[in-house]
């Protein structure tokens, strides 16, 4: 995994305003949504406080998004629906990883005893698409959907190190390096080192980089130079250090990764 797996040209965009175009109502609908998924649930005047719209603006919306199921209504608080759920399903099981990775996640986290995820790259964002809980596992911030930010966890540097480097740079300049921790990578030019690193070893690493005290080992999974994701096992530091944390573990999942790219090498030829 030493090199870039697919370099591209980069393209010149057209000027075109269209592409940077949004529709205000879907816009708006769409803020409905995310601050019901933030809140829980809540009122219509809740809604329209936290959005600064008036009551008589906002109802139509919530009425639509309730007659087309994506929300429910108890008396007079609403939230989001389970609708969302078979939506986040089908889209789950469509990836070809998510497919073949079940058996590898759950090896990995038998081995470890901790937690595994496999996680991909959506947006400049990872997300954490599936999971194998071994018997000492803890998940102090993820879950099955969860989006987070890509340099400060061993998951999402590995997908990164595979990326463009054209791609890399969109990422930084979108999200930029947000500081989490005292370790947390922030400077570009130390963070494209270690990116380097981790293509030349096939190991990322997290140490301490998006919570104190929390480590974590990733391999990108890369069948036929195709980057699909990565797999990351994951724990407190008291439990994952020394030897374990630099060599136990890259070992466990280096080999996994490896064992999943032949087997979706197979099916993709």
């Amino acid at each position: 995994m030493g090199l870039w797996v697919v370099e591209t040209s980069r393209k010149t965009m057209e000027n075109d305003d269209s592409s940077n175009r949004s529709v205000k109502t879907v816009d708006t609908a769409l803020q409905i949504v995310e601050l019901l998924d933030d809140l829980g649930e809540a009122t219509l005047t809740t809604l329209a406080n936290e959005l600064d719209m008036p009551r008589s603006t906002l109802h139509p919306y919530l009425q639509t998004l309730l007659q087309r199921e994506y929300l429910q209504k108890d008396e007079d608080t609403y939230r989001l629906s389970l609708r969302f759920l078979d939506h986040g399903v089908k889209r789950q099981h469509a990836e070809l990883v998510y497919e073949y990775s079940g058996p590898f996640l759950e090896q990995v986290a038998r081995e470890t005893k901790e937690i595994a995820w496999l996680v991909v790259e959506e947006h400049g964002k990872a997300v954490c698409l599936r999971k194998a809980e071994g018997e000492h596992a803890i998940q102090p911030y993820k879950r099955v959907g969860k989006r987070l930010t890509m340099h400060n966890i061993a998951s999402g540097k590995a997908i990164l190190a595979m990326l463009p480097e054209d791609r890399v740079w969109e990422i930084v300049d979108k999200y930029g390096l947000p500081e989490d921790t005292g370790d947390t990578v922030t400077d570009p030019e130390d963070l494209f080192a270690e990116l380097e690193e981790i293509r030349d070893t096939g190991i990322a690493y997290n140490d301490g980089e998006s919570m104190e005290g929390f480590r974590a080992v990733a391999s990108p999974i890369c069948p036929g130079g195709e980057l699909c994701g990565s797999i990351v096992v994951s724990g407190p530091k008291d439990r994952i250090r020394d030897e374990r944390f630099r060599e136990e573990l890259p070992d466990i999942v280096l080999g996994t990764t490896n064992a999943l790219e032949l087997e979706m090498a197979a099916e993709m030829e």
